[in-house]
């Protein structure tokens, strides 16, 4: 049974305090969480799949009286697992976010992060699930490269206000918040900051200087502590927390005017663009 959709994305609560376990408010670093993980297979997703099965990343220990927000994950062409991104999910994770992530190596219509989020939907509802009743919700979509294309398809399902995508498109529409990572190498290079133009919903770009493509956004530049792929990490947790959590201290890094005066634009760090629209 489809659930009632929240109202979209409630942005720049500086003055609530979120009612996660707030952390160091450093979101490249683990946060207060620790994380789980368990794959399910939700069968027939779309007729040409590869496979249907997924990952859950998830906080432990669930909390009782605070609902957690949800993230459906899509993975670029030809990748077929769910440990070449992990390290994008298990930090969110660790900030109190349900991420599921299809391994699907075509995951661009947005099937996929449609169907991920109907399942922990359901499984919010159902009684003999260790999410029930643990879940918000107020979901999110990502992905990179085509899932980054394909969580702005998947961004239409009902619940979802808030849309990251890495080295490929966000949404942008007017119920969504969206974050959009790329770096001055990558084959989508111009593919974020030009979609800030048209943004009707607050939009946020940053693209790492000589970052590329299939090193930096992917577990190669984790495991080589590239400091772009920790910079995209850490942007990708904080603005699900921002949005979707109503996290003060993560908000702040994307407020002010760039590429000036925002949170993260003064940090001494790497960052070759930084733009955004309608952040005040």
């Amino acid at each position: 049974m489809p659930a009632t959709p929240e109202p979209a994305a409630r942005p720049w609560n500086t003055t609530a305090t979120t009612c996660l376990q707030p952390g160091s408010g450093q979101f490249g670093e683990p946060g207060p969480y620790r994380v789980g993980t368990m794959d399910v297979d939700l069968g027939m997703v779309q007729p040409d799949q590869t496979t249907g099965k997924f990952t859950i990343f998830y906080p432990m220990p669930l909390e009782a009286e605070c609902l957690h927000p949800i993230v459906a994950w899509g993975n670029g062409t030809g990748v077929n697992d769910a440990t070449t991104y992990a390290f994008f999910n298990d930090n969110a994770a660790s900030w109190g976010l349900v991420v599921i992530a299809s391994h699907d190596p075509n995951t661009g219509s947005g099937a996929f992060h449609k169907a991920g989020i109907d399942y922990l939907l359901k499984q919010n509802e159902d009684s003999s699930s260790m999410f029930h009743k643990k879940l918000s919700t107020r979901a999110g979509t990502s992905g990179h490269s085509q899932g980054a294309f394909g969580s702005v398809q998947g961004a239409a399902h009902p619940n979802v206000s808030v849309n990251v995508g890495v080295g490929g498109g966000a949404s942008g529409a007017a119920q969504h918040a969206s974050l959009c990572l790329t770096g001055t190498e990558d084959i989508a290079a111009e593919t974020c900051p030009s979609a800030v133009d048209r943004a009707q919903g607050p939009f946020f770009t940053a693209s790492w200087n000589k970052g590329d493509h299939f090193a930096t956004q992917t577990l190669a530049g984790y495991i080589s502590r590239d400091p772009g792929t920790l910079a995209m990490q850490r942007l990708y947790a904080a603005w699900f927390r921002c949005f979707l959590a109503d996290d003060a201290i993560a908000c702040n890094l994307f407020k002010g005017a760039t590429p000036a005066d925002c949170g993260v634009c003064k940090e001494n760090q790497d960052w070759a663009v930084l733009k955004s629209k309608n952040i005040p």
